[in-house]
């Protein structure tokens, strides 16, 4: 017998006892829980519990996602950031900070919203619409913060009227009809 399954049965064996007690009474529960030691083994074995979980796992799993949406978020930043280069409203250094943050959000978003979906899944244990509600919501919070405390690295974006934004942005995501002018 290992020792985690030793401390695991203490903890039960402990627990039956207290149970036995809080049904006699409350005072007496709380007399026998210190006399037996109850609460240091229940700690043991939460400890051992935690201990178990499989965070190398989870880890991996949030880093790659991390790592696909820095590629794609680092993409479209790079695009964005040639296309104010040939405006001329940055420059070559300004390019790389804006693609490299693009980036980083990407992987802050992505790497959270996966955390997010797989501990509501872990708590439940069903992949459903909570859970990827809780991504979501996990993606969209820290997307929020990264934003806080990079701000945006693209002059000018904020001072654009609706229409100078589609003008500047002419192509990027031209994908379907657009409003006509009157």
């Amino acid at each position: 017998m290992d020792w985690k399954t030793k401390v695991l049965e203490e903890a039960a064996r402990r627990g039956a006892v207290l149970a036995r007690a809080a049904r006699d009474g409350g005072v007496q529960a709380l007399n026998t829980a210190r006399e037996e030691g109850a609460v240091i083994t229940a700690a043991r074995a939460a400890r051992v519990t935690a201990l178990n979980l499989p965070y190398k796992e989870l880890a991996r799993m949030c880093g790659r996602t991390g790592a696909a949406g820095a590629i794609v978020d680092g993409a479209m930043g790079g695009v964005q950031a040639i296309r104010a280069m040939s405006r001329g409203d940055i420059d070559a250094k300004q390019a790389v900070v804006h693609t490299t943050a693009e980036a980083g959000c990407g992987f802050v978003t992505s790497a959270s919203g996966t955390a997010g979906t797989l501990a509501v899944y872990m708590v439940t244990g069903a992949m459903g619409p909570m859970a990827i509600a809780a991504g979501m919501g996990a993606s969209v919070g820290s997307r929020y913060v990264y934003r806080k405390f990079v701000g945006d690295t693209l002059p000018g974006a904020e001072e654009a009227t609706p229409k100078e934004k589609r003008e500047r942005d002419e192509g990027l995501e031209n994908i379907g009809p657009t409003p006509q002018e009157d």
